[in-house]
């Protein structure tokens, strides 16, 4: 089966939720290989991978189907047994993350070839030959709470419609089960909400008529985490908001509701990227402080970087990404108010949620802190419950208000989720109307070396220089984004292949003639360049694909050079 471009909504959908969740696999795949197999986690990692399987085979993804089923054929053996797969496991994983990259790209992934179709079993003295677990496929047991915090939504619930009439949600009902989700009807508000107790992670959808209760929340009322209830209503009124939030709602829609508008509302009330920990970075000169925190931070859902000395924080920084800095107030050769002044200049980190954590209790030093940029004050010795609330709270609300999708504030160009998109956007475009495109590919040859040496704020300056470089000499209608680390992808929408190697050469000389300058040395940047054309009846994977070997072979001939693909 060769690889076909999609293009309709549930498809799109299935293209945007499933790249996440085999993601999800793939790093819960890898932590088993550093840990002992646990068998609640097993189980629970199961459930999510049959329902998955499920919804790629309705979506006729028969390839990411198959190798999804080969993995629950490994999740179904004991433990023991497991323990043995381990190598096996890291193959999976591998697999999986390649299978993600591929629907990002919005294509099939192609079925390989016969040799490679079942990933074979590592050979060992003694394997034993094992039945599959009895109780392994009803893995919706109960599992312990920081594996529930790593679930995505309506993996673990069900979407519920509440309508007096069963045909008012019968079109969404069907797209919703054809992306793998399971949908419950009820024509009783009552019956929803207990339905969804039962069903941990549920949703539910029900008409305004439904919203009954009309009196002014209480304290306990705003306090309790309710259950996500989504009232739609044919207008929007201030009214009909007040009443539906009186009555349980968490979220408003105006009819008519559409499934990327309902799956948009939903991703607010479950984070998508709910695998992926909440990043705090700890700036605190006293190391005994700091591991105290990382402590009390360790029982919640949080990736934690630690910084001891203030001056090597922007590097930090830009290696981490943080989503949110626990910042010390008073430290040597400079003060937690410099350090978020210096922070608040970079458009990057406009909005990164800072939190002083200081003996200070004079108030108008507090202030001062405050207005430097800071986002908020805790009074040391900090309580660890308010340390915990305040952390997660703030890293919720940034991820929330700051997307993955989006532009990059310090180039104002696509992240790469953006771009992968738009490849696939601009290929079927292409596909339809016959338009002459190309995509180019560009890499810092000295990334590797700068990573190496953590010099992230290096390649950031590399990466600004060239993104202007580019929106100087090309069109406005070319289309620039962020791809992997030290990289820069371009979509050219009109022109010849021999104008583009033409322009892209100068680029590169342009770009090696630029002064850049480490640790008070100048240093020599130059930029290897892979040029693609895009051929007929070509999907964008197979496009991209191209090109990228095309760029890969430019660095592999010394770098400093311009390829085109074949």
């Amino acid at each position: 089966m060769s690889e076909s471009q999609i293009t309709n909504e549930v498809n799109q959908q299935f293209l945007r939720r499933t790249p996440v969740k085999l993601r999800q696999f793939a790093r819960l795949l890898n932590d088993m290989l550093t840990q002992e197999i646990e068998p609640l986690r097993v189980k629970a990692l199961f459930s999510q991978v049959n329902k998955t399987k499920d919804a790629c085979v309705a979506q006729n993804f028969e390839t990411t189907a198959n190798l999804l089923n080969q993995l629950l054929k490994q999740l179904s053996m004991d433990e023991s047994s497991l323990e043995t797969q381990k190598p096996l496991l890291k193959r999976f994983a591998n697999k999986l993350q390649e299978h993600s990259e591929k629907l990002e790209l919005g294509v099939k992934p192609a079925k390989q070839p016969k040799a490679e179709a079942q990933p074979q079993q590592p050979e060992t003295k003694s394997e034993p030959e094992v039945e599959p677990a009895e109780e392994a496929s009803s893995a919706e047991e109960s599992v312990d709470e920081s594996l529930e915090e790593q679930g995505i939504y309506l993996d673990k619930g069900v979407l519920i419609f509440v309508s007096q009439h069963g045909q008012r949600f019968q079109a969404l009902k069907e797209q919703f089960e054809s992306l793998g989700i399971e949908v419950h009807e009820t024509d009783d508000i009552e019956k929803a909400r207990q339905y969804a107790i039962d069903h941990e992670g549920s949703v539910i959808v029900a008409p305004i008529k439904f919203a009954e209760k009309n009196e002014q929340l209480s304290d306990q009322d705003t306090e309790v985490r309710r259950i996500p209830l989504i009232f739609t209503a044919e207008e929007d009124t201030q009214q009909e908001r007040l009443l539906a939030l009186r009555s349980g709602g968490t979220a408003f829609m105006v009819e008519p509701v559409s499934l990327s508008g309902l799956l948009e509302i939903i991703e607010r009330q479950y984070d998508i990227h709910a695998d992926s920990p909440y990043r705090i970075l700890i700036m605190e000169d006293s190391k005994a402080q700091a591991r105290y925190y990382e402590k009390v931070l360790s029982k919640g859902h949080f990736e934690i970087r630690l910084v001891n000395d203030p001056t090597v924080l922007l590097e930090a920084l830009r290696g981490f990404d943080p989503e949110t800095i626990l910042m010390d107030m008073q430290m040597p050769t400079c003060s937690g108010i410099e350090l978020t002044r210096i922070i608040r200049q970079i458009p990057r980190f406009a909005y990164l949620p800072i939190i002083f954590l200081s003996a200070e209790e004079n108030i108008r030093k507090q202030n001062q802190a405050l207005l430097s940029g800071g986002t908020s004050f805790i009074v040391k010795p900090v309580e660890k419950e308010q340390l915990l609330f305040m952390a997660e709270l703030y890293t919720r609300r940034y991820r929330e208000l700051n997307p993955q999708i989006g532009e990059n504030p310090d180039t104002g160009l696509m992240y790469a989720i953006a771009f992968k998109q738009r490849i696939s956007v601009e290929a079927a475009r292409m596909s339809r109307g016959g338009h002459s495109l190309a995509l180019s590919i560009i890499q810092i040859d000295q990334t590797p070396d700068l990573i190496k040496g953590a010099n992230f704020s290096a390649i950031n300056v590399a990466i600004q220089q060239l993104s202007l470089i580019l929106k100087k000499r090309l069109r406005k209608t070319d289309i620039i984004g962020h791809l992997e680390t030290g990289q820069l992808g371009i979509i050219l929408t009109t022109g010849k292949q021999s104008d583009w190697k033409t322009i892209f050469e100068e680029i590169r000389l342009q770009f090696a003639e630029l002064p850049f300058h480490l640790k008070h040395h100048d240093i020599p940047l130059t930029v290897s360049i892979g040029l693609g054309n895009l051929s007929v009846n070509w999907d964008a994977h197979r496009w991209y694909d191209s090109t990228l070997t095309a760029m890969n072979k430019a660095i592999e001939a010394g770098g400093d050079s311009v390829v085109i693909g074949e």
